[in-house]
């Protein structure tokens, strides 16, 4: 993990992760519309056991730059911006385990503190995503902090059988500074 900074607004922390937060990623398991969202296959989904939280959390720690999202003082989720160096860009990608913080605009808060930290501080030209396109609730939480669509890969994602289509998505250094002025 590095020397990565935290980052705080007055709702969110964005941090590296802590024991105690294995347990309670154990705590929130795999909830069947987290998997959906995210693609999984909801037909196979396992116990969250205490192996599946060390992996979860050395993960983290492994990651050059990944955070524990922690809101009210406690671990909910976590983002992580993947560079791509040579093409001075990253890929943005979010989790939020605690279903009963969906539609807090924590989300939102979250993808505005990384984009921040993505163009000022790493000073990449872009940051982009992948969503599918039934989850307009991330769509929306995107579309908030300036991304655009840039592209569809029609039925590109095989979910339980199912092809769905992925939609590309990308914010670009001065799209951001246009936005967020």
């Amino acid at each position: 993990m590095g020397n990565l900074p935290e980052l705080k607004n007055e709702k969110v922390l964005l941090r590296k992760p802590e024991k105690e937060d294995i347990d309670t990623r154990i705590l929130f398991g795999t909830p069947i519309e987290s998997v959906k969202m995210c693609g999984g296959d909801t037909n196979n989904i396992n116990e969250f056991t205490l192996d599946d939280g060390i992996q979860w959390y050395n993960k983290i720690i492994d990651h050059p730059c990944k955070w524990v999202i922690e809101y009210d003082g406690s671990c909910i989720g976590e983002v992580a911006l993947t560079p791509y160096k040579q093409d001075n860009k990253a890929r943005y990608s979010i989790a939020i385990f605690e279903m009963s913080k969906w539609g807090l605009g924590i989300g939102t808060e979250v993808a505005k503190m990384v984009l921040d930290y993505a163009f000022n501080r790493m000073k990449y030209h872009k940051v982009y995503l992948r969503v599918l396109d039934y989850n307009k609730r991330a769509i929306r939480c995107y579309e908030k902090c300036g991304f655009v669509q840039e592209g569809i890969d029609r039925e590109g994602a095989r979910i339980e059988g199912n092809y769905e289509t992925d939609i590309y998505m990308g914010i670009i250094e001065d799209e951001y500074r246009k936005f967020f002025v």
